[in-house]
């Protein structure tokens, strides 16, 4: 049997957050005061954090 090369694997392993509220929590990239910020943001409730793991 042939081997796959290490590109050609398909990793799908997706973590998903969720906030306290219920909603699901979504990267953001944000460009304010001249600097590029990653926010996650509850889709729910708008509730902004610096890592989806803040949420709980």
């Amino acid at each position: 049997m042939a081997q796959i090369s290490k590109n050609a694997r398909t990793a799908s392993a997706t973590q998903r957050f969720y906030c306290s509220c219920g909603g699901e929590v979504k990267m953001k990239t944000v460009f304010a005061g001249g600097k590029v910020k990653n926010l996650a943001e509850c889709e729910k409730c708008k509730r902004q954090e610096r890592r989806p793991r803040d949420f709980k």
